[in-house]
């Protein structure tokens, strides 16, 4: 009798488990199902994820520091219509009117 009743189950585990794995590494699906058993071509595809996945963390986050960009472009504008009379002062005891046609008046300070 084996006193170790476990060591079975550890080793179905173990073999399992290296299955599983073996399997995930040289197997990829396409998108029509079709499983492929081909140690090559499933490694050739692990070897270009890791590639991307690599060039997205390290040169797009990292070095080009993509996290921290922002847009710079306009991405709206206003348009302001304003109604009503403004007035400048200018020199010369003189305030110029101006009025939503655009027209522009002189007038002297005194003559209010």
């Amino acid at each position: 009798m084996n006193s170790n009743p476990s060591s079975k189950k550890h080793y179905h585990f173990g073999k399992g488990l290296k299955n599983f794995l073996k399997g995930y590494l040289t197997e990829y699906e396409t998108s029509k199902l079709v499983t492929i058993h081909s140690a090559k071509y499933a490694g050739l595809l692990r070897i270009l994820q890791i590639i991307i996945l690599i060039y997205s963390v390290i040169y797009l986050l990292i070095y080009e520091k993509g996290y921290q960009k922002q847009s710079t472009t306009i991405t709206s504008s206003i348009t302001l219509k304003v109604k009503g009379i403004g007035y400048v002062h200018v020199p010369v005891n003189q305030t110029m009117i101006i009025d939503g046609s655009g027209i522009y008046k002189n007038k002297t300070t005194e003559s209010y």
